[in-house]
């Protein structure tokens, strides 16, 4: 489990590696491609084989119907996941997390101004969706999110000295 965790989060990194390239560099540098693969299969991976599929899933789909998938780099990432979901194997839909997680990953999408603007910046609702399932015993969809998360956001504390 611990090396789905690791993968969830060398995941994040990469997204976020894409995320920077893509949006803030002057270089734009091709590097983004193979990232961008190597990020799409991960996130296949976990789809198929992670008991905490379900946040990823979500989150794909959530990615795909907010128009987040808008950059030569994610669309290729996103397409990668999608078309490696036939390699790895699609897995057993479980409707009720899956549902929770889509629409509380689009609830990460919105864009929120004034004194909520931390919330566009932070994207917090994956988490809090991750928590309700702890009382079920369903600690995973929690590890697993905050894993992802926590290599987002440290590349992106971590981008300045780049």
């Amino acid at each position: 489990m611990i090396f789905l965790y690791a993968m969830a989060f060398i995941t994040g990194i990469l997204v976020k590696v894409v995320d920077w390239i893509e949006d803030e560099t002057k270089h734009k540098s091709p590097l983004k491609y193979p990232l961008a693969i190597a990020y799409g299969v991960m996130i296949a991976y976990l789809i198929s084989n992670a008991p905490f599929s379900m946040i990823f899933l979500g989150a794909l789909f959530a990615q795909a119907i907010a128009g987040k998938v808008d950059c030569k780099g994610h669309f290729l990432g996103f397409i990668t996941a999608a078309v490696s979901l036939f390699y790895f194997g699609f897995p057993q839909m479980e409707l009720i997390p899956f549902a929770v997680f889509f629409v509380f990953a689009l609830m990460d999408e919105l864009k929120f101004f004034g004194k909520y603007l931390f919330l566009s910046d932070y994207r917090p609702f994956l988490e809090v969706a991750s928590i309700a399932f702890i009382p079920l015993g369903r600690w995973d969809y929690f590890f697993g999110i905050l894993s992802f998360d926590l290599g987002y956001l440290l590349f992106g504390r971590a981008r300045s000295f780049f």
